[in-house]
């Protein structure tokens, strides 16, 4: 006799955050799992959310849950309980893996075993009054959440957007608003906006909330998205670079302590010591000349243009002229070490007082003479 084998059911994934944005009305998926270890782009979908349900004449109970032992039963009474007065409900989980952590796990005590239990056999049942937004904030998805939930969700993951990808992702998010940037504009966006649909978005949004228009010169750019109230990320690494320590602490009193937002820094950072890096070697293989078309092949600058490009090249020459080999080893480790920290949950007090701390390294490491 064949034996019969169980049929996986898994979520049905998004190609991008547009399917969801073009959704202008009921009904928008039910269940929506955002997977990703930042939040710019689950605080847009949220938003989407709130929009289409308040235009759709719909009036939701909005219930936010940030993990924390024992909340399990609260959200999932939420989740499953009809309410007579709000039945129509907006349930938001933030840090989604450390919620599901113990109902995923193989080894969960006979509890978590029994309320996973029962969770899988009534997502089915789940009214279609309830909107239930997870972030679940890691690089993937584990094959048992797709079990524990039956398959029964829409998943999105966002995806890293490289060089050859900036231009054509600025131009979709720019449809998706519909608005334009002056060329000058979109140079000046690209360079000091991070490579992330999300912030893409958040950002033409605050240019068309702000200013009321269709078309942005470069002074609105700066004006709007750099000027003194914004935190600028770009500035920040820049500051750093450039050991400006008072300029840089200016900077940043703006932030939040947002893991999104250290993670965004964090990243950039990265980037701009990769780039430092290879133009160093540029420079040793071409004795000690870089020029312009060798330099935007090899890192990659095809988004700027070519005045942007000149002006990338001086920069750096500049930036590089402040590093050694070992300066450059030592500021990766460290920035790599904050990026393991800050992925794993290091927040609040404890993550302001440590993040500080390395930072000071950094600039105790610039502050040494260099000899290339």
């Amino acid at each position: 006799m064949k034996e019969k084998t169980e049929t996986k059911k898994t979520g049905t994934e998004l190609g991008s955050l547009y399917q969801l944005l073009k959704i202008k009305k009921i009904p928008l998926p039910s269940i929506f799992v955002y997977v990703s270890e930042d939040s710019f782009e689950f605080e847009i979908a949220i938003e989407h959310y709130k929009e289409v349900l308040e235009k759709s004449g719909i009036v939701a109970e909005i219930l936010v849950f940030v993990s924390e032992s024992g909340d399990h039963g609260k959200l999932f009474a939420e989740v499953f309980t009809p309410d007579m007065f709000f039945p129509n409900k907006l349930i938001i989980l933030k840090n989604g893996s450390s919620f599901f952590k113990p109902l995923l796990d193989s080894k969960a005590s006979s509890e978590f075993k029994d309320i996973a239990s029962a969770f899988q056999k009534n997502v089915p049942s789940i009214s279609s009054d309830i909107h239930f937004l997870i972030h679940y904030d890691q690089k993937d998805l584990p094959a048992a959440f797709h079990k524990l939930f039956q398959g029964e969700f829409s998943l999105y993951k966002p995806k890293a957007i490289y060089s050859k990808d900036i231009k054509p992702a600025l131009n979709e998010a720019l449809e998706q608003e519909g608005i334009e940037l002056e060329p000058e504009a979109a140079d000046e966006f690209v360079h000091k906006i991070p490579p992330h649909t999300g912030a893409y978005i958040k950002n033409l949004r605050k240019l068309k909330l702000f200013l009321n228009k269709k078309k942005f010169s470069k002074s609105d750019v700066e004006n709007v998205l750099f000027g003194q109230s914004s935190l600028n990320i770009q500035n920040l690494v820049e500051h750093l670079i450039f050991s400006r320590k008072g300029e840089f602490f200016k900077e940043f009193t703006k932030f939040e302590y947002e893991n999104s937002e250290i993670l965004s820094f964090l990243s950039r950072l990265l980037n701009k010591l990769d780039e430092i890096r290879k133009f160093r070697i540029l420079r040793i293989n071409n004795r000690g000349e870089v020029p312009i078309p060798i330099m935007v092949e090899y890192l990659r600058f095809y988004s700027y243009s070519e005045g942007r490009n000149y002006h990338m090249r001086n920069q750096l020459i500049k930036e590089a002229s402040l590093f050694t080999t070992k300066s450059l080893i030592q500021i990766y480790e460290i920035i790599l070490n904050l990026n393991i920290k800050f992925k794993s949950g290091l927040r609040d007090e404890e993550g302001r007082i440590y993040f500080n701390q390395r930072i000071l390294e950094i600039f105790q490491i610039l502050s040494e003479p260099t000899s290339s």
